[in-house]
């Protein structure tokens, strides 16, 4: 074998090994970053996207909360964390990290703003979600101290961004429409809230959501006091009814045994009245036969009697 085909013959090993053993690329779920500036924004964060969870729970639908999103396969140190996303068409399930190629782009973004993500929020991550074509994307600062208005909704046409304009709401306030959600965006004094034109209502907050499962709860419990109230007053009634036959028909026994005794009794009397007649009977023929004997031994005296 020559020095070049033992050199070719060495080789082939090498690259199929290259092609046996992939390189393996990881993903990280944190960039080391805190997920929001203050407990206010944390807050805000947190009332969004249970409010969405809750929406669109039992659905295909992702609800994503500050998820880091890579958007070019084998580069992990290209990614964004958008503070809420919402993805259509995908499974609702826990995940470490979105990669856009695999499960597709979101077509709702939500940046909470602060002094320290201003810049990128508006300029950067406009951008960016504009290039992975995502529908809506909203920005909302919860101390309007950053963003003017406090509230502001971009649309996707063409390529590029447009500013939602602000309308009257079914409930009667100035906000924007999601056309992605099926919701209405508007501001409560600062608070952020999200209103379902189809229920006109908004959806609860965590601190809602609790409050209606304790008023709930007291609800239940006062009903269920109330039902065994009712039940122990049905018990006590039918408790005096049941006393009040017994009484009933212990009167009527004794009524019945007055009776008896005052039939037996006017028998007696009956009966004493009837002897007592026979006996006078009895005394006046007694007397009249006496009266009789007399009056004969009256008329046979002692002239009347033969020599």
């Amino acid at each position: 074998m020559s020095e070049v085909a033992a050199d070719n013959s060495r080789s082939v090993p090498r690259a199929v090994d290259r092609a046996v053993v992939p390189r393996v690329v990881e993903y990280p779920s944190s960039d080391g970053k805190p997920v929001t500036e203050t407990s206010l924004h944390y807050n805000r964060l947190r009332d969004v996207v249970t409010a969405l969870q809750d929406r669109y729970k039992g659905r295909d639908v992702f609800v994503g909360p500050n998820l880091q999103v890579y958007y070019v396969p084998d580069k992990p140190r290209v990614h964004l964390a958008p503070d809420v996303f919402v993805v259509f068409g995908v499974p609702n399930q826990d995940r470490d990290v979105f990669k856009l190629w695999e499960e597709g782009v979101p077509a709702f973004v939500l940046e909470i703003t602060s002094k320290s993500s201003e810049d990128d929020d508006v300029n950067k991550k406009r951008r960016r979600y504009a290039a992975w074509g995502v529908s809506e994307y909203f920005l909302y600062d919860p101390r309007a101290e950053h963003l003017t208005p406090p509230l502001r909704g971009l649309s996707l046409a063409g390529g590029r961004y447009r500013e939602m304009p602000e309308r009257v709401l079914p409930n009667g306030e100035r906000g924007l429409v999601s056309e992605a959600l099926g919701l209405h965006l508007w501001l409560r004094g600062r608070e952020l809230r999200l209103y379902d034109p189809v229920a006109e209502a908004d959806l609860l907050t965590p601190a809602e959501q609790t409050a209606r499962a304790d008023s709930e709860a007291a609800r239940a419990d006062s009903e269920a006091a109330r039902a065994d109230s009712e039940a122990e007053a049905r018990a006590q009634a039918e408790a005096r009814a049941v006393e009040a036959e017994a009484r009933a028909d212990s009167e009527a026994n004794r009524a019945d045994a007055e009776g008896k005794a005052r039939a037996e009794a006017e028998a007696r009397v009956d009966s004493e009245a009837k002897v007592r007649a026979a006996a006078e009977a009895a005394r006046a023929e007694a007397e009249a036969r006496i009266r009789e004997l007399e009056a004969r031994l009256r008329t046979s005296g002692p002239d009347s009697r033969t020599p």
